[in-house]
């Protein structure tokens, strides 16, 4: 038998879902660690509420949970700090966990009690959420709602739960505690900087679609406060006027699904569309029977564009692509343009601008969620331009959009790689396959060596970006490379070397090779070596912003200083940076300038001691002028081998 990362001896777990399990671990069952109470009359208690991705939280510190709280919360059931809360409708999503708050939750949750202290609450708070457990809730739920399946107390239960030693449950809670703490961590930077990108696309539309693309056209006041002023020449009418027929939405009745047929969507399918139908997230197949009786009242054509009209996701906007059948439900209203009067796709861009979108939340009305009437929506305001304008406005955020749109993509691909590794991690590690050695492990598998040298050249893309035709040559580059890692934080771990020109990188030539392949820049060789932007420059050039956008203002003020600079001033600067940053990297938090310069003269190389004293403080002072200065980062520089 292969031993399974570091565990010698496996065993047949005897359960089919899991699989083999450490030799030494026991299997026992969820009533023999967990005990379900019902405490309830705690109506003043904090109501809290259970979310799949961030377990138990008080309701109102999110702003993004719609339920409504009932008015009489003395059925709610009271939940102490360290009680398992279940939702039984969707533990098979991961919605259950251990909380760590006192409060009251809803009477449709399970709340369960431990019965042993020789039980880690935080190891079976991930051994619980893993993949493995939700797959089993899942095929333990019973009922007929779709997404809505109700896992029974009984069945859960009598679901088999692994323990390791208590010492190796809290070993593998505290390492994945901190290693899903690091991938969060990535992935919240990704997540806030798709929301940044979506802001700038919000505004490049709303200032197309309702200033125009010429900035000296004459303007008067629209009458309507969140749009300002549009165009001299430019209408502004009802939305109504604008449409082919007047808005309509699919049938109020839930159909029988089939395992084929014809699709039907809601929703989902157009909050997770990014503009377009995502056919993926339908709601199930129809008969062709229920089908020809949706087209009594609406068949779907090319360009008719949809919009969430009730639930979280109200105001979201998709247009149709296909020619394909399928047919909506009753959350989706139907928006067919008069193309006499506006261009359809400028219609789309309209709808989900602020400038509507913001008139669509002041029509919100609330029931047990927000929603807007058809008849509403069909007295909204819209910005009319002249067709041909209309087309000039339509291409152009067609270009940018698909940029920003491409950018975004990028993005969320390295969420969704991010938040699958934690998933198989948590798996394997929970099930035994992977054994608990230390907390490096998971950046080194996110970050991997590849990752990190093609991480390097997308810097340096943007390096020979800034420096422009007035790059000197390798020098100057490894001196503005070394600046970046270690004034920025850069996770590159490059081991520098003390070169009598400063800092050395001696992979350089490689990350210089990825930027050549790339085609980004071609390298031409002479004395000095120069660099020439080539084909696919543009597609680096928004790759590295996709990647390094939160970096990319400092970047340029490091470049900045730098880039005017004779060579030797350059390499003095980066030398008295690099020994600075080892005092800080030894423990040394506030070296002396004497401390520095004697580093830099007596143990770098023997051609640093030429320039005088006062040279090398001079350009101390002018480094701490420029906030060039170091907080200990990245690896000890080496002493260069004689």
């Amino acid at each position: 038998m292969t031993p399974a990362k570091g565990f010698a001896e496996m065993k047949d777990s005897g359960i089919e879902w899991i699989g083999e399990i450490p030799a030494h671990w026991s299997i026992t069952r969820m009533k023999s660690i967990l005990e379900n109470i019902t405490v309830k009359n705690h109506p003043d208690a904090e109501v809290l509420s259970l979310y799949r991705d961030y377990g138990v939280l008080p309701k109102n510190s999110r702003d993004d949970n719609h339920n409504v709280t009932s008015e009489d919360t003395t059925q709610y059931k009271y939940v102490e700090v360290g009680n398992l809360v279940i939702n039984k409708m969707k533990a098979w999503q991961g919605s259950l966990a251990v909380s760590g708050y006192e409060g009251i939750v809803s009477p449709a949750y399970y709340v369960c009690k431990f019965r042993s202290e020789e039980v880690d609450k935080d190891y079976i708070h991930f051994l619980l959420r893993c993949s493995a457990y939700a797959q089993e809730f899942e095929r333990l739920s019973t009922g007929m709602r779709i997404g809505q399946w109700d896992l029974g107390i009984s069945d859960f239960m009598r679901v088999p739960v692994l323990l390791p030693p208590l010492s190796e449950q809290s070993a593998i809670a505290s390492y994945l505690d901190t290693q899903c703490a690091k991938i969060d961590e990535i992935i919240a930077q990704a997540k806030a900087s798709i929301e940044n990108y979506k802001q700038w696309k919000a505004s490049i539309i709303y200032e197309a679609v309702t200033k125009g693309l010429d900035p000296n056209v004459e303007m008067k006041d629209s009458g309507i406060e969140w749009i300002g002023e549009v165009p001299k020449n430019w209408a502004v009418c009802k939305t109504l006027y604008a449409l082919s027929m007047p808005i309509s939405d699919g049938p109020h009745i839930t159909p029988e699904f089939f395992d084929h047929g014809i699709p039907f969507i809601s929703a989902e399918a157009v909050s997770c569309g990014n503009g377009r139908i995502d056919f993926s997230h339908k709601r199930g197949y129809i008969s062709e029977e229920f089908y020809q009786e949706c087209c009594k009242k609406y068949i779907p054509q090319i360009d008719d564009i949809f919009m969430i009209k009730s639930g979280a996701t109200t105001g979201r906007v998709a247009m149709v692509d296909t020619n394909e059948r399928f047919t909506i439900w009753s959350p989706l209203a139907v928006f067919r343009a008069n193309r006499d009067r506006i261009v359809p796709q400028y219609l789309f861009y309209f709808l989900q601008s602020d400038a509507y979108q913001k008139q669509v939340e002041f029509g919100w009305t609330y029931g047990t969620q927000q929603n807007i009437g058809m008849r509403t929506l069909e007295t909204l305001k819209i910005c009319l331009p002249p067709l041909s304008t209309q087309v000039q406005i339509v291409s152009y955020l067609e270009n940018d959009c698909a940029i920003i749109d491409q950018v975004i993509a990028k993005k969320q691909s390295l969420i969704d790689d991010l938040e699958s590794y934690k998933k198989s991690l948590i798996y394997e590690v929970v099930t035994g396959k992977r054994r608990v050695k230390g907390t490096s492990e998971v950046m080194i598998a996110v970050l991997s060596p590849e990752i990190l040298r093609y991480r390097k050249a997308l810097i340096m893309l943007r390096v020979l970006d800034l420096l422009g035709s007035d790059a000197r040559g390798r020098i100057q580059l490894q001196k503005c490379m070394f600046a970046a890692e270690c004034l920025l934080n850069m996770p590159f771990q490059t081991q520098f070397i003390r070169y009598e020109h400063g800092p050395y990188d001696p992979d350089l030539l490689n990350i210089e090779e990825i930027v050549n392949k790339r085609g980004w820049y071609t390298v031409l060789k002479g004395s000095p070596v120069t660099y020439q932007k080539g084909k696919e420059f543009e597609e680096g050039l928004r790759e590295y912003m996709a990647t390094f956008s939160n970096i990319d203002v400092n970047l340029r003020k490091i470049v900045r200083f730098l880039k005017p600079m004779k060579t030797s001033q350059a390499e003095r600067i980066a030398t008295l940076l690099a020994a600075w940053n080892d005092f800080i990297i030894d423990g040394v938090a506030n070296p002396t300038d004497k401390e520095i310069i004697d580093e830099v003269v007596t143990h770098w190389t023997p051609n640093k001691a030429n320039p005088q004293y006062s040279t090398w403080q001079d350009t101390l002072c002018k480094m701490r002028k420029h906030r060039f200065v170091p907080k200990g980062s990245g690896v000890h520089t080496l002493q260069k081998e004689a």
